[in-house]
């Protein structure tokens, strides 16, 4: 394809941004709806990169191969038993849900009520209530109300199971593919991108540093340490004799990845009913081991995994993380991290290059 001879106008180059604004958005509507997968499989190839280098050199050099083992570890490694830990998670709560109907018509509702019915029980219902601002239903008619709304729930979720399994099976395919790829091809789609931006060399090093130190972080620090206290509290409500440990794991898992209050959500409220429904030892012992050693997992894994990776405020991490959660969902771990640090790295852009204006600024204003 030969040049074209250029225009100097002002038209045609506005012309020519305009189409291609237009080109771009068409291909972000194109490419949305994969956004979420192929954000996992670039997240999942930065941090399994080292695996690929090292796999890269005993194929000798053979790059499509090393991509497809690399592929199949991660597969092995990291998919697979999650794709396990979910189907068993889902057992549970489907057996969970089955016990507290046959629990609560066996009598149980009449005992919750006999607990409720204790004086430091309505004390703390009346407390919680003043304090959330709202009036504490009676047990019966939460217990009878949250029934209802689960039986719904699954009544209405039923028919689209096949439909989410088949998209489930689709994206994990994508992943898969995605990530072959990535690791096939990403230097040279790095140097494409490189070559199309007019950054300075060392701004895109930077920007590159970042995502891959965020991704590295929002992976191990984030979901790796949620796995390690899911597990510990799965095996804390095995040890105590309480149905379902998987799912409270997985329910364990699930809100420690909220900075700050973490697993503390789950392991209080259990043992305060333990120790007000009398089963003194096993409460304190949810007490101890919850506070001592799950949620203080948060405190002593994550910071050794990502230290050094990350340098943001723990307040502007939480904040990040919650934000970009209730934005984005699930993937908002990643996205919402990912966008402040890239923020930050642009904003120290511009102070470099306004170091003078700035510095001449502040000058006067002294």
């Amino acid at each position: 394809m030969t040049s074209p001879e250029p225009k100097s106008s002002l038209f045609a180059s506005l012309f020519f941004i305009g189409c291609f604004l237009v080109v771009l958005y068409f291909l972000f509507v194109i490419l949305s709806p994969f956004f979420t997968t192929l954000l996992w499989a670039s997240v999942l190839t930065v941090v399994f990169f080292p695996l690929f280098r090292e796999l890269l050199g005993l194929t000798r050099g053979r790059r499509a191969l090393a991509s497809l083992v690399s592929c199949l570890l991660v597969l092995l490694m990291i998919v697979l038993p999650v794709f396990y830990l979910a189907v068993a998670v889902t057992r549970q709560s489907i057996d969970l849900y089955q016990n507290v109907q046959q629990s609560l018509g066996a009598g149980g509702i009449e005992r919750l009520e006999e607990l409720e019915g204790r004086p430091t029980v309505r004390w703390l219902l009346g407390q919680a209530g003043r304090w959330l601002g709202v009036e504490i239903p009676r047990v019966r008619d939460a217990a009878e109300a949250s029934l209802k709304t689960v039986s719904r729930f699954l009544v209405a979720r039923s028919p689209s199971l096949l439909k989410g399994a088949g998209e489930f099976v689709f994206s994990f395919l994508l992943m898969f593919i995605s990530m072959f790829f990535f690791f096939r091809d990403g230097p040279a789609l790095l140097q494409m991108a490189r070559e199309s931006n007019p950054l300075p060399h060392a701004y895109e090093l930077e920007i590159l540093k970042k995502f891959q130190d965020v991704s590295y972080a929002a992976f191990f620090g984030s979901l790796l340490t949620a796995l390690v206290q899911g597990f510990a509290g799965a095996l804390l409500f095995w040890a105590l004799g309480i149905p379902s440990p998987l799912f409270w794991g997985a329910v364990v898992a699930f809100v420690s990845l909220i900075p700050i209050v973490g697993a503390f959500l789950v392991w209080l409220p259990w043992s305060s009913y333990l120790l007000l429904s009398g089963q003194t030892a096993h409460g304190i012992a949810m007490l101890a081991v919850g506070g001592v050693v799950v949620s203080s997992i948060d405190n002593v894994v994550k910071p050794m995994i990502i230290r050094g990776r990350t340098d943001m405020h723990p307040l502007l991490v939480f904040l990040c993380v919650l934000g970009g959660m209730q934005a984005f969902g699930f993937i908002g771990i990643l996205v919402g991290p990912l966008i402040v640090a890239l923020f930050l790295s642009f904003l120290e852009f511009y102070r470099i290059e306004y170091r003078d204006t700035l510095a001449g600024k502040l000058g006067k204003e002294a």
